[in-house]
């Protein structure tokens, strides 16, 4: 492992009292550093404040310094390198060192009891640090043609101009140059129309979801949510202090009977119209009219998930619930997530113009912002037209690595695994022919390098629902084989012990 630069930072632990009956400043400082020496608050290596520097920060003189420095190196704490200065010594008196494995300070002395929410988020996490061979990880964009290049350009034009209040908070609601050229994306692209100043910037969709779930809903209110669904998007409307009443998704999305049988006391609905994650449904256009309709007939709320629906690459795009006639009660949601990359962290909300001022306000209480430095690089890379050359450039990406996922499934998997057939997305939704333990699975394959998530998982009440969420946007076509080896050598293995455990023939 690389070592880690020291920076020496302010001694700011430090405290010297020089007026105390006891020790002296020198004796006060080697019994100090010595502390922070022997906790390991000072690394084995790292190099000591110069005496200058340090004498400056805690007020003293420089000979106080260089007392406590020359003892730590007599009593082999630290060593003196010439012309470089002191340096913490990698073996220290043994009957100074901290036991191996002893507890840092940083702890409790007691069993902790976690919160109810933070027993349900633990028990739901699915880990997002993607390390994995073959990434299928599910939504994860083609991040190996990402313009770098081009993204790397503009942002160092943008350091190059910055102005000093570009590292402050910024405006509420958003950089406006952003929300301008978001605007016009929102207007050529998805045909929504709407002004700069309705569209509020944020960091994610889950910060999206806590503005809308404080702004237009109370603690208790019902919200209508998908089942199966994204759970930590749930997670966040319960720890807003809704209700949430799970609503099955089918292969045409959701039904209006069905959020009526569910849901009649339901305030809002959280929906994703196009490629719904992870089921991979799409609704029907007389589905979406009869849910505009159910809301404008009752004053309900819609938080239309747009997470999908830039990636297609066959057919006509699927008009946003907030472009239609009815969409007036539509709060939509999008992000940069798939569009470009997850790392810059820049989500939007498009809001009716009576609400921005108060969406604005919990805003700033709630404190969700996105990175300025981001939202000024992204509004430079679409008003120079890059963004839109690379969304040509993936649609033809996406559809070959689609296709080709889905012939290699069919032929290895096929006989598990219904493989949908796709025209937009970045994920395939693995339903299995007959049910079994995906959880279980999903753990195999996460050993074997594949990260494709168990369908259960993402269910609220549904116990009819089995299978894997695989990605592939992030795969390249000459990859595709290998992983869908490897996957069908962990699954084969595993059905063929879980035949045998059970005694079928």
């Amino acid at each position: 492992m690389k070592a880690v630069k020291q920076f020496n930072y302010p001694v700011w632990t430090v405290v010297l009292q020089p007026n105390s009956r006891g020790p002296n400043l020198q004796e006060q400082l080697f019994i100090q550093l010595r502390r922070l020496i022997v906790n390991g608050q000072l690394a084995r290596g790292a190099r000591l404040p110069a005496s200058r520097s340090m004498a400056k920060d805690l007020g003293v003189s420089r000979n106080t310094v260089n007392t406590a420095y020359d003892r730590l190196a007599a009593e082999g704490y630290v060593r003196r390198r010439p012309s470089s200065g002191f340096y913490v010594e990698e073996s220290l008196p043994e009957h100074s060192v901290r036991p191996e494995g002893e507890r840092s300070q940083v702890t409790v002395s007691s069993p902790v009891a976690l919160s109810a929410r933070g027993r349900e988020a633990s028990i739901r996490h699915w880990s997002w640090s993607r390390q994995d061979k073959f990434d299928l990880s599910p939504g994860m964009p083609a991040l190996d043609i990402f313009p770098y290049r081009q993204f790397g350009r503009i942002a160092a034009n943008y350091w190059r101009r910055f102005a000093v209040s570009d590292l402050g908070y910024g405006e509420g609601g958003g950089l406006a140059v952003l929300r301008q050229q978001l605007a016009i994306y929102l207007g050529e692209a998805r045909g929504i129309r709407c002004e700069a100043d309705q569209i509020i910037v944020v960091g994610s969709t889950l910060q999206a979801a806590n503005l809308v779930a404080h702004v237009l809903l109370d603690a208790g209110d019902v919200v209508a949510v998908e089942d199966p669904a994204y759970a930590t998007l749930l997670s966040t409307l319960r720890s807003a202090g809704l209700r949430l009443a799970p609503v099955p998704v089918f292969s045409d999305g959701l039904r209006l009977d069905d959020i009526a049988r569910h849901a009649a006391d339901a305030r809002m609905i959280l929906v994703s119209p196009v490629g719904q994650f992870p089921a991979g449904a799409t609704m029907s256009e007389q589905a979406i009219e009869e849910l505009l309709a159910w809301a404008n007939a009752s004053d309900r709320w819609i938080f239309e998930d747009d997470f999908n629906s830039e990636i297609r690459w066959r057919g006509a795009p699927i008009v946003p619930l907030a472009a239609r006639r009815g969409g007036e009660r539509v709060i939509h949601v999008s992000s940069f997530n798939r569009v470009l990359a997850p790392g810059l962290r820049l989500a939007y909300l498009v809001v009716p113009r009576e609400l921005i001022a108060a969406f604005t306000a919990v805003q700033d209480t709630l404190s969700c912002y996105a990175p300025l430095t981001h939202q000024h690089t992204v509004a430079d890379f679409m008003a120079s037209g890059e963004l839109a050359s690379h969304l040509r450039r993936t649609r033809a990406l996406y559809r070959d690595r689609a296709a080709a996922m889905m012939t290699a499934l069919n032929e290895k998997l096929g006989d598990v695994f219904d493989v949908p057939v796709l025209d937009a997305g970045l994920h395939l939704t693995l339903m299995a022919r007959e049910p079994f333990d995906d959880v279980e699975l999903s753990r195999l394959l996460r050993g074997a390098w594949i990260d494709t998530p168990p369908l259960s998982s993402y269910c609220i009440e549904r116990k009819d629902v089995f299978g894997l969420v695989a990605g592939f946007g992030n795969l390249s076509v000459d990859r595709v084989a290998g992983a869908v080896q490897r996957m069908e050598r962990v699954t084969r293995r595993f059905l063929e012990k879980s035949a045998n455990s059970s005694g079928l023939p």
